[in-house]
Protein backbone atom coordinates (compact mmCIF):
# COMPACT_ATOMS: atom_id res chain seq x y z
CA UNK A 1 0.00 0.00 0.00
CA UNK A 2 0.92 3.40 -0.73
CA UNK A 3 3.15 5.51 2.20
CA UNK A 4 0.78 8.34 1.59
CA UNK A 5 -2.64 6.57 2.06
CA UNK A 6 -1.51 5.42 5.44
CA UNK A 7 -0.36 8.84 6.54
CA UNK A 8 -4.15 10.10 5.57
CA UNK A 9 -3.92 11.52 2.17
CA UNK A 10 -7.35 10.38 -0.42
CA UNK A 11 -7.16 8.22 -3.08
CA UNK A 12 -8.24 11.30 -4.90
CA UNK A 13 -5.79 13.99 -3.79
CA UNK A 14 -2.85 11.02 -5.26
CA UNK A 15 -4.58 11.23 -8.58
CA UNK A 16 -4.79 15.06 -8.80
CA UNK A 17 -0.80 15.63 -9.38
CA UNK A 18 -0.54 13.32 -12.35
CA UNK A 19 -3.53 14.60 -13.64
CA UNK A 20 -2.43 18.35 -13.45
CA UNK A 21 0.75 17.02 -14.81
CA UNK A 22 -0.44 15.41 -17.67
CA UNK A 23 -2.76 18.37 -18.76
CA UNK A 24 0.20 20.94 -18.40
CA UNK A 25 2.87 18.45 -20.37
CA UNK A 26 0.04 17.79 -22.66
CA UNK A 27 -0.67 21.27 -23.40
CA UNK A 28 3.00 22.42 -23.98
CA UNK A 29 3.52 19.89 -26.22
CA UNK A 30 0.16 20.34 -28.47
CA UNK A 31 1.21 23.83 -28.79
CA UNK A 32 4.55 23.13 -30.00
CA UNK A 33 3.16 20.47 -32.23
CA UNK A 34 0.80 22.75 -34.17
CA UNK A 35 3.62 25.29 -34.42
CA UNK A 36 5.57 23.27 -36.37
CA UNK A 37 2.77 21.84 -38.06
CA UNK A 38 2.05 25.81 -38.99
CA UNK A 39 5.66 26.44 -39.58
CA UNK A 40 6.56 23.69 -41.80
CA UNK A 41 3.73 24.56 -44.03
CA UNK A 42 1.48 21.41 -43.66
CA UNK A 43 -2.49 21.76 -44.17
CA UNK A 44 -3.80 24.77 -42.02
CA UNK A 45 -6.32 23.57 -39.23
CA UNK A 46 -9.36 25.10 -40.82
CA UNK A 47 -8.79 23.60 -44.20
CA UNK A 48 -8.39 20.32 -42.27
CA UNK A 49 -11.90 20.75 -39.95
CA UNK A 50 -13.73 21.39 -43.29
CA UNK A 51 -12.36 18.74 -45.53
CA UNK A 52 -11.30 16.04 -42.82
CA UNK A 53 -12.26 16.11 -39.53
CA UNK A 54 -11.75 13.20 -38.22
CA UNK A 55 -8.37 13.15 -39.27
CA UNK A 56 -7.97 16.79 -37.73
CA UNK A 57 -9.32 15.33 -34.28
CA UNK A 58 -6.97 12.37 -34.47
CA UNK A 59 -4.01 14.24 -35.12
CA UNK A 60 -4.79 17.01 -32.33
CA UNK A 61 -5.84 14.51 -29.43
CA UNK A 62 -2.50 12.51 -30.26
CA UNK A 63 -0.77 15.61 -29.87
CA UNK A 64 -2.30 16.33 -26.53
CA UNK A 65 -2.04 12.93 -25.05
CA UNK A 66 1.15 11.91 -26.48
CA UNK A 67 2.66 14.95 -24.57
CA UNK A 68 0.45 14.24 -21.36
CA UNK A 69 2.45 11.03 -21.26
CA UNK A 70 5.65 12.30 -19.82
CA UNK A 71 3.88 14.12 -17.22
CA UNK A 72 1.49 11.73 -16.14
CA UNK A 73 4.82 9.17 -15.47
CA UNK A 74 7.04 11.50 -13.94
CA UNK A 75 4.58 12.78 -11.62
CA UNK A 76 3.42 8.61 -10.97
CA UNK A 77 6.84 6.95 -10.87
CA UNK A 78 9.53 9.44 -11.31
CA UNK A 79 10.45 8.51 -14.66
CA UNK A 80 11.73 10.43 -16.83
CA UNK A 81 12.42 7.32 -19.96
CA UNK A 82 8.99 8.84 -21.62
CA UNK A 83 9.94 12.16 -21.53
CA UNK A 84 13.67 11.51 -23.27
CA UNK A 85 11.91 9.44 -25.75
CA UNK A 86 8.96 11.67 -26.62
CA UNK A 87 11.00 14.88 -26.45
CA UNK A 88 13.79 13.47 -28.39
CA UNK A 89 11.63 12.53 -31.25
CA UNK A 90 9.97 15.16 -31.48
CA UNK A 91 12.91 17.20 -31.77
CA UNK A 92 14.88 14.87 -34.52
CA UNK A 93 11.45 14.65 -36.14
CA UNK A 94 10.83 18.12 -36.39
CA UNK A 95 15.06 17.97 -37.54
CA UNK A 96 14.66 15.86 -40.27
CA UNK A 97 11.85 17.80 -41.45
CA UNK A 98 12.99 20.88 -41.14
CA UNK A 99 16.10 19.75 -43.71
CA UNK A 100 13.43 19.11 -46.04
CA UNK A 101 11.64 22.22 -45.85
CA UNK A 102 14.21 25.05 -45.57
CA UNK A 103 15.36 24.07 -48.78
CA UNK A 104 12.20 25.09 -50.31
CA UNK A 105 11.51 21.51 -51.63
CA UNK A 106 7.71 20.76 -50.92
CA UNK A 107 7.52 17.10 -48.78
CA UNK A 108 5.49 14.62 -50.89
CA UNK A 109 5.87 11.82 -48.65
CA UNK A 110 5.31 12.41 -45.30
CA UNK A 111 8.26 13.71 -43.59
CA UNK A 112 9.43 12.76 -40.41
CA UNK A 113 7.26 15.01 -38.53
CA UNK A 114 4.50 13.68 -40.34
CA UNK A 115 5.36 10.34 -39.50
CA UNK A 116 5.46 11.40 -35.91
CA UNK A 117 2.55 12.69 -35.87
CA UNK A 118 0.40 9.84 -37.55
CA UNK A 119 2.36 7.24 -35.43
CA UNK A 120 1.78 8.59 -32.11
CA UNK A 121 -0.18 5.23 -30.86
CA UNK A 122 3.53 3.79 -31.41
CA UNK A 123 5.19 6.22 -29.80
CA UNK A 124 2.54 6.35 -27.06
CA UNK A 125 3.05 2.62 -26.45
CA UNK A 126 6.64 2.42 -26.23
CA UNK A 127 7.39 5.46 -23.97
CA UNK A 128 5.01 4.55 -21.43
CA UNK A 129 6.53 0.99 -21.49
CA UNK A 130 9.95 2.41 -21.07
CA UNK A 131 8.47 4.43 -18.45
CA UNK A 132 7.24 1.13 -16.47
CA UNK A 133 10.70 -0.56 -16.79
CA UNK A 134 12.35 2.31 -15.68
CA UNK A 135 10.37 2.44 -12.73
CA UNK A 136 10.25 -1.52 -11.99
CA UNK A 137 14.52 -1.14 -12.56
CA UNK A 138 14.55 1.54 -9.93
CA UNK A 139 12.30 -0.13 -7.30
Amino acid sequence: MDDRLIAGESAVSLLDRPIRAGVATGAVHAVIAASLWTGFGFEGFGRLLATEPAFLAYVLSGMILLGAIPGVCYATWRSVAPALLIGGSLCLSAAGTWAVVRDGLTPVDPTPFGWYVLLWVGIAVVATAAGLVEHWVRR
